[in-house]
């Protein structure tokens, strides 16, 4: 039931932000014959614009402490009722789309119900990966208690949590979860949301094709959804993907502007890109790259000053509020870089800019990353190869795709594939610390892999004779008589056919072999849990350190447990019981001062229960400090004799209820 009611309040969301970004494409584009392609592209890409502007109102909201479910609704019901209008257009598009696609599957086109039910089952599955914990605690440390912190102010307060760092960089994506949380106090609908953005972005990546959007969508589910690198952190409540997926998402309302002159694409342009600007510095880089592109327009003439001016405006609705707040609290629009760093030490900021700046695994940081050498371009076209090429048909394929796009219509791809190496070139030389801070760079690469099949179907539409273009338009004029020549339902089972057995034919595999996952990007067991031959329960007890005991121990609302083996223990104990710490657990970083100061600790924190790990020993030692290790280690010993096993995992952990704290 909380997945359903998660997936109605996203709904919602969505539903409120396709309203007034229709609303606000149709006023743009007036004048213009026709002023949209159509409502089915509307709809489509309308997505990610639209949360762009709920983010933007509930900033405001939050400013003024206002961001609260008795004021949301009423606002959220009069702007709804103002725009009926909107609402009705949107909802008559939906039609349109279902019978559209009836209709060319009657006809013997597969692509329109390929494409319903590719969506729909990637849908399904990153739903029930979405009932999964992250296994990330940065989840747990910054990005709930952000968005919690949030819904318990009514808004924001400075810092938003007790860390300076991360109580007062840009909280966009923080802003949108506790949207979600406002009505359903459970990190699943944070989670939704995420996934909502990255569906949404696939869906507007579809859009940007001229013809061809069903069979191009299955082309997206190849390139991206069904790919190891975007889809697993796609329900996670981490900020990379979203903010990632706005960024690229601004470029590409950039390119449909350039394709189409229309105002409502550029606009559409800054509401995602201020999103991506509020939800983390890095995407600053893509601001100048977006204004680099622009140039030749805004010197040719091209760009009127009042949709320039609207843009700026756009923009700074979304993304403003987090730097001017800086600015006047902390005197540092960018806190904590560059302009100083109140309350954050200067050992502390040396300390962290040297690791932004430096690969995270030792063994990687031989590599130079400066390109004024020889040497430094030796090695980024190592890293590109090595880390985004070789061993993976997805970016193969989109390679070729991006070369053959470049062949068919070089001026109407040269800003995708000029932009793309920009961003991988600023990540190698400013942020080369670890392959996911690259995500935005290698989406917007099968972004433009997807263009460039488009612009090179948009070209072999065109051909009529073999003459107007070589070998590829010969053999295109070949299969366009084949087609004609045979029925259209035959050719119909054959593309059917060809789609079944590529994207299913791992799942059927996986019924004969259920020992592997069927896809790459599947977490080992997760299509267990989704055929039902495994439980949810179960799955996560056999996957997940700790989610036996941490379950028990908030089922059974056990205190206080010392559990000093696990550094976030208290971020997991809440994390598999809704996102909520009620106490269970004494604190990881609290520790007996001496071993003759162990039983007092005892007393002093009248500890209960506790957990001993009897595996991998040496790397909780190096995990938690030696010393501390030694202190954790007598602790336990002391109280163990007097002391009764009430559970054991899979892992070596074992809980015990400490029967002499009574006595003492």
């Amino acid at each position: 039931m909380t997945l359903l009611a998660a997936w109605l309040v996203v709904a919602l969301i969505l539903l409120f932000g396709l309203i007034f970004h229709r609303a606000l494409a149709l006023q743009l584009n007036r004048g213009l014959n026709p002023p949209i392609r159509d409502g089915t592209d509307l709809l489509l890409s309308g997505i990610l614009p639209g949360i762009a502007l709920v983010g933007g109102l509930a900033t405001v909201l939050g400013a003024i402490h206002l961001l609260r479910v008795e004021v949301v609704l009423p606002i959220a019901a009069l702007l709804v009722i103002w725009r009926r209008n909107d609402l009705l257009g949107i909802l008559a598009d939906l039609r349109g789309l279902v019978v559209a696609g009836v209709r060319a599957t009657g006809k013997g086109d597969p692509f329109p119900l390929l494409a319903a039910i590719a969506f729909i089952g990637l849908a399904c599955v990153i739903s029930v990966t979405a009932l999964f914990p992250a296994a990330s605690a940065d989840v747990w440390a910054f990005q709930i208690p952000l968005a919690q912190s949030i819904v318990s102010h009514d808004g924001f307060v400075t810092p938003q949590v007790d860390s300076n760092f991360y109580g007062n960089i840009p909280l966009f994506f923080n802003v949108l979860f506790a949207c979600t949380l406002l009505f359903i106090d459970h990190w699943l609908a944070a989670g939704l949301l995420n996934a909502a953005i990255f569906l949404g972005f696939l869906l507007l990546l579809a859009s940007c094709a001229q013809r061809w959007r069903a069979a191009g969508s299955l082309l997206v589910c190849f390139l991206v959804a069904f790919q190891p690198f975007f889809t697993p952190g796609a329900a996670v409540p981490l900020t990379d993907l979203p903010r990632s997926c706005f960024s690229v998402a601004a470029v590409l309302y950039l390119w449909r502007y350039l394709e189409t002159s229309r105002p409502s694409e550029l606009v559409s342009c800054a509401l995602v890109l201020g999103g991506a600007v509020g939800g983390k510095y890095t995407e600053l880089q893509m601001v100048g790259l977006i204004g680099l592109a622009l140039l030749p327009s805004i010197y040719r003439g091209k760009l009127p000053l009042p949709l320039f001016l609207t843009c700026v405006v756009a923009f700074l609705s979304v993304a403003g509020y987090w730097y001017a707040k800086n600015l006047i609290v902390l005197g540092n629009p960018i806190y904590p870089f560059m302009f100083g760093h109140p309350g954050l030490s200067d050992q502390w900021m040396a300390d962290y800019t040297l690791e932004l700046g430096r690969a995270f695994d030792p063994a990687n940081r031989f590599f130079v990353t400066n390109l004024t050498t020889r040497q430094g371009w030796h090695d980024f076209f190592f890293i590109m190869r090595d880390w985004f090429l070789d061993r993976r048909l997805y970016a193969i394929v989109a390679l070729m795709l991006i070369i053959g796009g470049l062949i068919a219509s070089p001026r109407r791809i040269f800003m995708l594939i000029a932009t793309t190496a920009a961003m991988f070139i600023i990540w190698y030389v400013v942020m080369f610390n670890h392959i996911r801070w690259a995500t935005p760079a290698y989406l917007l690469y099968f972004s433009t892999a997807y263009i460039g099949a488009s612009l090179i179907a948009e070209k072999i539409a065109l051909s009529k004779t073999a003459q107007l273009g070589g070998f590829v338009f010969d053999m295109s004029a070949r299969l366009l008589a084949g087609y004609r020549a045979v029925s259209g339902y035959l050719f119909a089972f054959g593309v059917a056919a060809v789609a079944l057995l590529v994207f299913c034919l791992p799942a059927v595999k996986f019924v004969y072999r259920p020992s592997g996952q069927p896809y790459s990007w599947m977490e080992q067991g997760v299509m267990d849990v989704l055929v039902g031959r495994q439980g949810l329960d179960d799955f996560l007890g056999a996957q997940r350190e700790g989610y036996v005991i941490y379950r028990y121990v908030a089922a059974n609302d056990l205190r206080t447990v010392f559990q000093p083996f696990d550094t976030g223990s208290t971020l997991y104990a809440a994390a598999y019981t809704g996102g909520r710490d009620k106490g269970w657990l004494l604190p990881p970083y609290i520790f007996p001062e001496s071993e003759g100061d162990v039983d007092a600790f005892i007393t002093r924190n009248n500890i209960r229960y506790f957990i001993r790990v009897t595996e991998k020993k040496e790397l909780l030692a190096d995990r938690i400090g030696a010393a501390k290790f030694v202190l954790a280690e007598e602790t336990i010993s002391r109280m163990l004799p007097k002391s009764t096993l009430l559970l054991k995992d899979g892992f070596g952990w074992e809980l015990y209820r400490f029967d002499g704290l009574s006595a003492q």
